[in-house]
């Protein structure tokens, strides 16, 4: 995935959610967060591009989801201005930019992956609202994958929010490389010493560890413990 790769999914990824804004059920409930529905979704990740944007431009500071007004027109446009403005900026900057970011990689790379995969997932969830999520591309959807096991889950390890792991879970992409859940997650792991493998589609795999959906999903193949990976799983991986 290169950083031009990222833009243009980030692109299509917020285009898409402006669509489900355009013409979907404002109060209808998020599926995956009981406590919003798709406006509280849309305040959150509009509230998100522009954090991100300030992170690039100006350096770090707090995370202001509004309380956005009931006119559809208004919401639409105060969401499109965030995105536009945020893919305007990762599209003109360098990559290699230092900048601040929650993760170690201090550089504009971090942001370009991280809002491809924030809008994606949230995509998503607004299509769920209205009961027909479409396909996340296999290709974002392996990064996404990735990016929860090397960066994710380490860092909710390091701040304290999960323990580590005592036992260790496999994830495979039909589409990409496997990654391991183990220990800290700072030590690597060799595959085939995994408690518990889980394969199948990267897409199922992400909503997976995003919470989004089950180990019992007819996409997913389990193999070895099932109590091993019911344990790991249990575990916020990611925020």
């Amino acid at each position: 995935m290169t950083p031009a790769h990222f833009v243009s999914f980030f692109r299509a990824e917020a285009d898409a959610f402006a669509r489900v804004l355009e013409t979907g059920d404002l109060d209808a409930p998020v599926p995956a967060c009981p406590d919003w529905n798709l406006t509280a979704l849309t305040a959150h990740l509009g509230g998100i591009h522009r954090w991100a944007r300030g992170a690039i431009v100006t350096g770090p500071g707090p995370i202001e989801e509004p309380d956005l007004p009931s006119d559809r027109d208004a919401i639409v446009a105060w969401f499109r201005e965030g995105a536009d403005a945020l893919h305007e900026t990762l599209a003109a900057a360098d990559p290699q930019t230092p900048c601040w970011s929650f993760g170690t990689d201090r550089s504009v790379a971090f942001w370009l992956r991280r809002q491809a995969h924030e809008t994606s997932v949230h995509r998503w969830d607004a299509e769920a609202s209205q009961g027909a999520p479409g396909p996340i591309d296999p290709a974002l959807a392996v990064d996404g994958v990735h990016e929860v096991a090397d960066m994710f889950f380490p860092r909710q390890v390091s701040l304290g929010r999960i323990p580590p792991l005592t036992r260790t879970l496999r994830l495979t992409p039909d589409e990409g490389a496997p990654v391991v859940f183990a220990g800290d997650g700072t030590a690597s792991v060799p595959p085939a010493e995994a408690d518990a493998e889980v394969a199948g589609p990267a897409e199922a795999l992400l909503l997976l560890v995003w919470g989004r959906t089950v180990l019992d999903d007819p996409r997913l193949r389990l193999g070895g413990s099932r109590a091993a990976a019911e344990e790991v799983l249990a575990q916020a991986l990611a925020p």
